[in-house]
């Protein structure tokens, strides 16, 4: 099973990301759903139940402090065709929870990457024509209170992403 640690936004401002998203780019293809929505944290890839289950033991004994989340950047990907949002400054606290879920992924046997740690969230990706500049600047507030473990299952219609385990940050 295709998984990866993940933090993502609160409802409301995943719909609010969501209508902003709508009002910018009317006509954008491949938009990721609003489900969807989530800041990687930690890419895990293929993992077998006896990974997760270490995992699950790894970060029982975690301990992390929750930490709020300022959206104000938009970035687009050109190698990839991907458009994002995220922070313009990162937390520490988040710079922080990459790195242990980084170390944990490797003592499970996963390889998390080894790409510098750009904190975003996809809005779309596959895009056939570069996005024009947004109608509005984004800025989006939300407190990360939970470090979630997400499944990924490829669908016809696209990726459908399911919780696993959660854990609070306090």
């Amino acid at each position: 099973m295709r998984t990866f640690l993940t933090i993502a936004p609160d409802y409301e401002t995943s719909l609010a990301i969501n209508r902003w998203s709508e009002l910018c780019w009317p006509v954008l293809e491949r938009r990721i759903p609003v489900q969807n929505y989530h800041l990687t944290i930690a890419f895990l890839g293929d993992t077998d139940d006896t990974a997760l289950q270490k995992l699950s033991e790894i970060l029982s004994d975690f301990s992390h402090s929750s930490f709020t989340l300022v959206l104000n950047q938009i970035g687009y990907w050109p190698d990839t065709n991907v458009l994002w949002l995220g922070p313009k400054s990162v937390p520490d606290e988040l710079t922080a929870l990459h790195k242990k879920c980084k170390q944990a992924a490797n003592r499970i046997g996963a390889r998390a990457g080894g790409k510098s740690y750009q904190p975003h969230l996809t809005l779309a990706r596959k895009l056939i024509v570069p996005p024009g500049s947004a109608l509005l600047a984004p800025e989006f507030l939300f407190k990360a209170t939970a470090l979630e473990l997400w499944s990924s299952v490829r669908e016809a219609k696209g990726a459908r992403y399911d919780t696993v385990a959660s854990w609070a940050l306090e």
